[in-house]
C-alpha cells in the first residue's frame, strides 16, 4: 500500500525539489537524513542541495526516488532541462550577487546598529558609576548594583559580538561584490575553458566506448575476463549527449570571452610563434629563462631550486602559455639580472624585487 503521492520536480529557477511531503512522515525523516538534501522555506519543499540555476542531476534523483519507493511512496518525475543561453546566464549570475551585494549590506548596517545600541546600554550604567566605585557588600543597594553592572557587562560583550558579525557580513559583501571580476580574470577563464575542454574529451570518450575487461560466463558456469570494448548504457549515453552539448556551448561562450579580453590587451596572446628558447618570460611577477617550447606550455626553471652546478640537474616546471604576463628577448634583459638569474646557489625567488629592471 502506498504511503502516498511524491513529485520530484526540477527547473532552471527552482532546481530540484521534492514536493507533497508532510512534516513527521517517513519522507520527511528520510529526506533529513539525507546529506545532499535541505529544506527550503521559500520553495516550502525539500531541495536538493547545488541544483539551482544548472540542469539536473539524473543519479541523485534516482537515489533520493529509490530511498522514497522503498519507504512506500509513488513518486512521479517533472524534469525540465531547459536552459538559458550561457551569455543570460552569466548576466543572471552577475544580478543575483548584486542582490546578494545588497543584502548582506542591509544585514551589516543592521547588525552594527544592535551593536552600538548594546554598548550605548552598557556605556550608560558605567558612566553613572564613579571612577573607582567598588560593590558595597555591606550596602542595602549591593544585589541592585550588582545585578546593574552583570548586564552592563553582558550588553557590553554582546556588542562586541554584534560587532564581530556585523563586520564578518560586510566582509562576505565585500568578497560577492568582487565575484563576477574574479570570475572573468584571464586566467581564471583560461583554466575553465581546459577544465571544460578536457571534461568534454572525457565524456566522449566514454560515450565512444572504452577499452575495458570484460566479464562474460562460459557454457560452465564459470566466470571469463576479456578485453573488449564497454558502451555506456542507453540511460547514461543520454546523459553523456546532454552534458556534451552543454560543454561544448559554454567552451563556445567562455572562448569568445578569452579572446575579448586579448583584444583588451587583458589577456596573454603569447605562443609558440613568439617565443623561442633562452627567451624571458613573465609569470606571477616572476622573470624566467625558457628551457623548452611547447604547443601548449613553456618549460622553465623551478624557482625554489636554486641554479645547478657544473654537473647537477636542473629542475623544470611548466608554465601554460595564458598564466604568462611577459615576454624578453635575451637581448631585451639586464645582463646584471640575468647574470645573478644563473649564480649557482643564487635565491631566485628574491630576484622577483628586480623583476621589473
Amino acid at each position: 500500500m502506498s504511503l502516498g503521492h511524491l513529485t520530484i520536480h526540477h527547473d532552471y529557477e527552482s532546481g530540484t525539489t521534492v514536493e507533497g511531503t508532510t512534516k513527521y512522515s517517513p519522507a520527511h525523516l528520510a529526506l533529513k537524513a539525507h546529506p545532499s538534501w535541505t529544506w527550503s522555506r521559500s520553495a516550502d519543499a525539500w531541495l536538493l542541495r547545488s541544483s539551482r540555476h544548472r540542469q539536473s542531476k539524473p543519479y541523485a534523483i534516482a537515489d533520493i526516488e529509490r530511498v522514497l519507493t522503498e519507504a512506500g511512496y509513488t513518486v512521479e518525475r517533472e524534469i525540465n532541462d531547459a536552459m538559458p543561453s550561457v551569455e543570460q546566464q552569466e548576466t543572471d549570475l552577475a544580478e543575483r550577487m548584486d542582490d546578494r551585494v545588497d543584502r548582506l549590506t542591509e544585514r551589516a548596517g543592521k547588525q552594527q546598529a544592535k551593536a552600538d545600541a548594546s554598548r550605548a546600554k552598557a556605556a550608560a550604567v558605567f558612566d553613572s558609576i564613579p571612577f573607582g566605585q567598588p560593590l558595597l557588600v555591606d550596602h542595602y543597594s549591593y544585589k541592585a548594583d550588582r545585578n546593574r553592572r552583570d548586564r552592563a557587562w553582558n550588553n557590553f560583550h554582546k556588542s562586541m559580538d554584534e560587532a564581530a558579525y556585523a563586520a564578518q557580513l560586510e566582509g562576505r559583501a565585500e568578497i560577492a561584490s568582487h565575484h563576477m571580476g574574479a570570475r572573468h580574470n584571464p586566467v581564471t577563464v583560461a583554466n575553465r575553458i581546459e577544465k571544460q575542454e578536457a571534461d568534454r574529451r572525457r565524456f566522449q570518450r566514454e560515450l565512444n566506448g572504452e577499452p575495458a575487461w570484460i566479464t562474460e560466463t562460459d557454457e560452465h558456469g564459470q566466470p571469463r575476463h576479456r578485453r573488449g570494448i564497454r558502451y555506456p548504457g542507453e540511460e547514461r549515453a543520454v546523459y553523456l549527449r546532454r552534458e556534451i552539448a552543454t560543454l561544448t556551448e559554454q567552451i563556445d561562450y567562455w572562448k569568445g570571452v578569452y579572446a575579448q579580453l586579448q583584444a583588451e590587451g587583458k589577456a596573454s596572446t603569447l605562443g609558440p610563434d613568439q617565443v623561442a628558447k633562452g627567451d624571458w618570460v613573465s609569470c606571477n611577477g616572476m622573470w624566467m629563462r625558457v628551457v623548452r617550447v611547447n604547443k601548449k606550455s613553456v618549460t622553465v626553471p623551478n624557482p625554489v631550486f636554486p641554479p645547478p652546478r657544473p654537473g647537477e640537474k636542473e629542475f623544470t616546471q611548466t608554465v601554460t602559455w595564458h598564466k604568462l604576463s611577459g615576454h624578453r628577448t635575451t637581448e631585451q634583459m639586464s645582463p646584471e639580472f640575468a647574470e645573478a638569474y644563473d649564480t649557482p646557489g643564487a635565491d631566485r625567488i628574491a630576484l622577483r624585487l628586480r623583476c621589473q629592471q
